[in-house]
């Protein structure tokens, strides 16, 4: 099974769709004997952020000298990038290897146990937790696939959980309103098990404090336990001054850009602080040379200056606000254009409202994934906004029709879905690179 057979073969996977429940990944990991138990784990969760924290957080730790293992969705190009220890990919051959050994075992529960057919995401999970054993790695950082209770990573026993912050996404499947959302986020929290969150909305976090309350989980909130005064911002990083219940950081650096990364970063500080009370050592210059050297592609990437080209893969409402205010307030521009394509299950109109108001010209645009609103359709919704609107039936048309459109003073945005940035021909050959 070689490497591109392997993807195929998760791609596969998708036609059983996002299947929510701890059942099927439980006996799983049973069969493979529990490889999850050879290494700590800290399970990251939230609406938007999670992914940054994510990086941030296993750069850290990796600075501080210990073997980390980080298993984050989506990908931009391949299923590799999914699945790193110290930020190097999974090979191609143990990732062909352990794929077939997953399947074998996924074929096992569905044939003979009476098991529902294991997902994609599943599959992935198993792979992530036996590649990270067979490594020898001493701590995951999980991030959250969709939200948290009955999410694969929420089979493994965190020593600490993260929640970044609850916005409305994935509405279909885990509620309507942010307090419905926020309660199956909070199931990645377990009793005696410190809870970080960065949300600052008031009736969120009163849920959140008394679930932890109820569950005896020690709360820290950035915001209140973990202070920051925000000293520069751009797209190239931030910079700022961090207060704790233990210590004061001031000028702590990182080298994701835009505003919204400094309480990611505070998420980042209370783990720092809370993993050091665990006597998981590591010291101050692992904290600031990790969260100053990390990488973490599609978030405000600036991919080429003349024209100025930013990628970004806002996919709600949210992000797409934060996204919008990054925009108007880090950059120089004189005209913007937006080159932009969602998936059919997301708030396309809430996500076009925060966006269509800055730019002065709409390339939209379908990526490959299945799950792609057609590029008319988008076309019709943006329309609305009364802004030139062109549609085209692949990213790479689109993103070159908005580069023919662009002088050397005009800002592309690319944004809508990963899935769109993964199509950008400046991502081809750098994802697969150690981060």
């Amino acid at each position: 099974m070689l490497e591109k057979v392997a993807e195929s073969y998760l791609r596969k996977r998708l036609r059983f769709g996002i299947k929510l429940g701890l059942e099927r990944i439980t006996r799983m990991l049973e069969i493979a004997g529990r490889p999850q138990d050879s290494f700590l784990a800290i399970i990251v969760g939230g609406t938007n952020g999670k992914g940054s924290v994510s990086h941030i957080l296993a750069k850290v730790l990796s600075e501080g000298g210990y073997k980390v293992g980080l298993y984050t969705s989506p990908h931009l190009i391949s299923y590799r990038e999914r699945i790193r220890v110290n930020g190097v990919p999974i090979s191609e051959r143990a990732f062909e290897e352990l794929v077939r050994w997953a399947d074998e075992i996924a074929n096992k529960i569905e044939r003979e146990e009476g098991f529902d057919a294991p997902t994609e995401f599943e599959i992935l999970t198993l792979v992530a937790c036996k590649h990270f054993a067979d490594e020898g790695v001493r701590i995951a950082v999980m991030e959250v696939g969709l939200g948290g209770r009955y999410d694969a990573t929420n089979a493994l026993s965190p020593i600490l959980s993260i929640i970044t912050t609850i916005a409305l996404d994935h509405t279909d499947r885990l509620g309507s309103t942010c307090i419905e959302i926020a309660k199956e986020k909070l199931g990645i929290t377990r009793p005696h098990v410190p809870l970080i969150t960065a949300e600052h909305k008031f009736n969120v976090l009163d849920l959140f404090r008394t679930h932890c309350c109820i569950h005896k989980i020690p709360l820290y909130v950035v915001g209140k336990e973990v202070l920051w005064r925000k000293l520069s911002a751009s797209p190239e990083g931030i910079c700022g001054n961090y207060t704790t219940w233990k210590g004061e950081y001031p000028q702590l650096s990182c080298s994701l850009g835009g505003e919204f990364q400094f309480p990611n970063l505070g998420c980042v500080v209370g783990a720092f602080e809370l993993l050091r009370e665990m006597d998981i050592h590591i010291t101050e210059e692992a904290l600031r040379n990790g969260s100053k050297k990390v990488k973490c592609f599609g978030r405000l990437d600036v991919l080429t200056r003349e024209p100025l080209v930013v990628a970004d893969g806002a996919h709600n409402p949210a992000a797409a606000y934060v996204l919008s205010r990054s925009l108007r307030t880090l950059f120089s521009y004189k005209r913007l254009g937006l080159v932009i394509g969602v998936m059919r299950d997301k708030d396309v109109h809430g996500i076009l409202e925060a966006l269509m108001p800055v730019a002065d010209v709409a390339f939209v645009t379908q990526s490959r994934n299945e799950r792609a609103l057609e590029a008319t359709k988008l076309k019709e919704i943006a329309s609305r906004w009364g802004k030139p609107t062109y549609a085209f039936n692949s990213v790479l048309e689109a993103y070159e029709a908005a580069r023919d459109w662009a002088n050397r003073d005009d800002m592309i945005c690319v944004t809508g879905s990963i899935y769109v940035l993964g199509e950008l021909p400046e991502y081809q050959n750098i994802t697969l690179s150690p981060i």
